[in-house]
């Protein structure tokens, strides 16, 4: 049997010796290689959720008020005048006040604010109806029954008003987006807007009692100031339905956004 050389046991020993390293090495370019596909992944799943947030965002209807303010007052059941729902919140937000309620942003908004721009409709009109009787009443102080049911009004739209500013300030000075999320206030201002909406028809109703012009005149307007509180308590019955609208669920959205991706370039899947 032939001796080993010493050439054969020294290839065989650098052999030896070489595994080790060569299994070190490819360990350590395996673990490059991990970090590098782990760290893609991250900076791609943060990529794509940074332009869907943006695309989400960009498509919110928040940032569009007038569309807003249209869709909400053409929900079915919300009001039965919505063109009048649509004008009157449209023109308070629209309205060259300087400088404007600091809840206010010209740029966006949001379900809360679209009821507090209602509120003020309806408060608006309700001021300039308590204001009016004491200088009817005076015109008509011939005529006991027209002057006696002026005061009444004048009594009843004082009630209305601070019901409302009751609801207004259950909102807060700047109404999260949401907070008409919770139930308790979403009652409670039902309740107040209600309570101001029976003195508003308890008026009418008592307006019907005479010819009087002035008491016609006043019947109309307030006709009217009741039909933006029916507007306001719409609002609060929809309010699921409106956060739907303002705050599509992320598989909707991502399902329009895959559409939208299609429509777009149907073929840039396949390059």
């Amino acid at each position: 049997m032939d001796k080993p050389t010493n050439n054969s046991l020294n290839g065989g020993l650098l052999r030896v010796q070489n595994q080790p390293s060569s299994s070190r090495f490819k360990r350590k370019l395996r673990s490059i290689l991990l970090v590098t596909l782990f760290t893609l992944i991250i900076v791609t799943n943060v990529s794509l959720l940074t332009i869907f947030k943006h695309k989400i965002e960009s498509k919110s209807l928040s940032n569009y008020p007038l569309d807003a303010i249209q869709t909400v007052c053409w929900l079915p059941n919300l009001s039965e005048n919505p063109d009048s729902c649509v004008n009157s919140i449209a023109s308070f937000y629209y309205a060259d006040v300087n400088p404007p309620p600091f809840w206010l942003n010209r740029d966006r908004i949001n379900p809360s604010q679209i009821l507090m721009l209602s509120l003020h409709a309806s408060m608006n009109e309700l001021f300039d109806l308590s204001s009016s009787p004491p200088e009817t009443i005076v015109s008509h102080s011939n005529k006991p029954k027209t002057k006696s049911l002026l005061k009444e009004c004048q009594w009843m739209f004082k009630f209305s008003l601070t019901q409302l500013n009751e609801s207004l300030k259950s909102l807060g000075d700047e109404p999260d987006e949401k907070i008409l999320a919770t139930n308790k206030l979403v009652w409670d201002l039902q309740s107040w807007i209600g309570e101001a909406q029976g003195q508003v028809e308890r008026c009418i109703d008592r307006l019907g009692m005479t010819e009087s012009t002035v008491a016609a005149e006043m019947k109309r307007r307030t006709r009217m100031c009741q039909q933006y509180m029916r507007n306001s308590r719409g609002i609060l019955k929809n309010v699921d339905e409106i956060f739907d609208i303002f705050y599509p669920g992320t598989g909707s959205v991502f399902g329009s956004l895959i559409l939208e991706f299609f429509q777009y370039d149907p073929y840039v899947c396949l390059v």
